[in-house]
């Protein structure tokens, strides 16, 4: 499930947390199964001290919980946290998409465009990198404001782990994304007012918080 982790990174911790990330992510690790640092330090051959940082991080980000003495397993979300979540984000971003239909400025937009252009270039199913492309346009679009409150704001919601788990958990192998949603938006930030941009962006993210609870 692992690999050995290289040796010479001055963050090692970082590496084991991406590995640890990716592997909930990709299914290797299932609901209920114990993670204990012995063993993943065993078998990426490190020290546990960057193994028991990368878990604590995964904890503090409410991806897992502590199970048993020395295990960590993966933490059951409620409904309740992913629509305040949820919330949290049309507040930010449904105010990021006022702004920039408001201001309407072309390199704000060629901008954006350039975002939504990438995931049109995505082939294949890659839940990471549907998460990577997809966070930023939505980043860019809040960037683009200009609101440094806002921006920080923005990557307190989806810099951590817990963001990335949520949206692989709305996605399958049998559904990949919707290009054309973005586009859309894009299109509405164009061209609508500042009210039907605040007004798509929130049903845009209410339309996610749907399909995750809908799956869950």
């Amino acid at each position: 499930m692992f690999k050995q982790a290289p040796q010479t990174r001055p963050r090692l911790a970082n590496d084991v947390y991406e590995q640890i990330l990716s592997a909930i992510v990709n299914g290797d690790i299932k609901p209920g199964e114990r993670l204990i640092q012995e063993k993943i330090a065993e078998q990426i051959n490190i020290s546990r001290t960057p193994v028991r940082e990368a878990l604590l991080r995964l904890e503090q980000e409410g991806v897992l919980e502590l199970s048993g003495r020395k295990g960590f397993s993966i933490r059951n979300i409620t409904d309740e946290e992913i629509r305040a979540l949820y919330g949290a984000r049309e507040a930010v971003e449904g105010h990021a998409a006022f702004l920039i239909a408001t201001q309407k400025g072309s390199d704000q937009l060629a901008a954006i465009k350039a975002a939504v252009e990438a995931e049109q270039t995505l082939t294949g199913r890659d839940l990471e990198k549907e998460f990577k492309l997809n966070r930023t346009i939505h980043r860019t679009i809040v960037e683009q404001t200009n609101n440094l409150v806002l921006l920080d704001l923005f990557d307190q919601l989806w810099g951590r782990g817990i963001s990335l788990w949520l949206f692989a958990a709305t996605r399958t192998s049998q559904i990949p994304p919707d290009q054309d949603v973005h586009q859309a938006l894009l299109e509405t930030l164009q061209s609508g007012t500042p009210q039907q941009a605040h007004q798509a962006m929130i049903e845009h993210i209410r339309d996610g918080l749907g399909m995750h609870l809908a799956g869950s």
